[in-house]
């Protein structure tokens, strides 16, 4: 690859894209993910979807 980026292809520029992107969202999943189980570590229950009923008075 000692060619300038300038006379790569358009389908190689679009990989590279592609790649990036795909990149970035793993990264963003990833960092979620360990937010998500930190939560669950610390707080010590689960994540809840709907409304929270407390009733433990």
């Amino acid at each position: 690859m000692l060619t300038n980026m300038s006379d790569c292809p358009a389908r190689t520029w679009l990989a590279m894209t592609f790649l990036s992107v795909a990149g970035i969202l793993l990264l963003l999943l990833l960092v979620l993910t360990v937010a998500a189980l930190a939560r669950y570590v610390l707080t010590g229950r689960g994540i809840t979807i709907g409304p929270m009923h407390d009733d433990q008075r």
